[in-house]
């Protein structure tokens, strides 16, 4: 498999530059995840629930974004909600993913999917 990873760019820089391919590890936050992170995620609905939220298409072989403000604070709000489904094992990749959507809101950036 090729490695799955969510990329949150560091500034507005950083987000022109990933959108052209040309950013460097350091304007990025990365979140590299295993085929059981990445599977374990996607059987419990995860990636479709960012999907509803952000009319994206994030899936198994796909890449996409999410950039608009709105959206992303909706999706902090809905894995939030979502974290007593999850033993604490598996609740730190949830927080991680919160984490990096957080990041995208400060920044002023988006969160990048490549799968």
């Amino acid at each position: 498999m090729g490695q799955r990873v969510i990329v949150v760019p560091k500034d507005r820089l950083a987000q022109e530059l990933l959108d052209r391919d040309e950013a460097t590890d350091q304007q990025l936050l990365e979140l590299y995840l295993s085929d059981e992170e990445f599977y374990f995620l996607y059987k419990r609905g995860i990636f479709a629930l960012i999907n509803q939220i952000a009319g994206s298409l994030i899936d198994d072989f796909e890449n996409d974004s999410v950039l608009e403000k709105e959206k992303i604070l909706k999706i902090i709000e809905s894995l939030n909600a979502q974290k007593a489904m999850f033993t604490n094992e598996w609740l730190v990749i949830i927080q991680k993913i919160v984490d990096l959507f957080e990041e995208a809101l400060k920044r002023g950036t988006g969160v990048h999917f490549y799968f």
